[in-house]
């Protein structure tokens, strides 16, 4: 699949413009170590009320994990590190524009990681009992969460309400199959 022909960019780019999906994804990277494009595939692939069991969501995160820990989170961490140096006068003009380009770099890379979810998906045969989308992302957002060790908190059911709700008003306009 084509990077610009991607169904679930599209889907994840509409999702995260969202109100609030921004935060709680980013709250939930934080606090749960979860992988932002993990979460959205969870939700993404339930759109036809696919509920990814273990296996499912241990070969998507096996698939990215490796594109994830060597190249996206070293670019991340610069990033990060060029905003800290920003305090500095001196530093800040110089790490502004540099921040901004490692940024969109590091944008095509997330692109690149959902095309290799996009595809992974298109693998797999149509869920034969298909649960409500709705119901599908929750269980699949938790699941992944369980994954990673982490029991869900109230707060943190609070933000994957969030991102699902988005995800649901995706749906009822029509967009989520694109």
């Amino acid at each position: 699949m084509t990077q610009r022909a991607n169904p679930f960019w599209r889907f994840s780019l509409r999702t995260w413009r969202a109100a609030g999906v921004q935060d709680a994804c980013l709250a939930l990277q934080e606090r749960c170590g979860a992988d932002v494009n993990l979460l959205l595939f969870c939700a993404w692939s339930a759109r036809d009320g696919r509920v990814l069991d273990a296996s499912s969501l241990r070969c998507a995160m096996d698939r990215v994990a490796d594109w994830q820990s060597t190249v996206v989170a070293p670019l991340r961490l610069a990033r990060r590190g060029l905003k800290r140096q920003a305090a500095d006068a001196v530093i800040a003009g110089v790490a502004a524009p540099l921040r901004q380009r490692i940024l969109e770099l590091e944008l095509e890379l997330e692109r690149v990681e959902q095309s290799l979810l996009a595809d992974l998906e298109a693998q797999w045969s149509p869920p034969s009992h298909p649960s409500a989308p709705s119901q599908a992302i929750a269980a699949n957002m938790t699941a992944y969460l369980a994954l990673l060790g982490h029991a869900v908190r109230a707060d943190e059911l609070a933000q994957l309400e969030c991102i699902a709700r988005a995800c649901r008003a995706d749906d009822a306009t029509g967009q989520a199959a694109q």
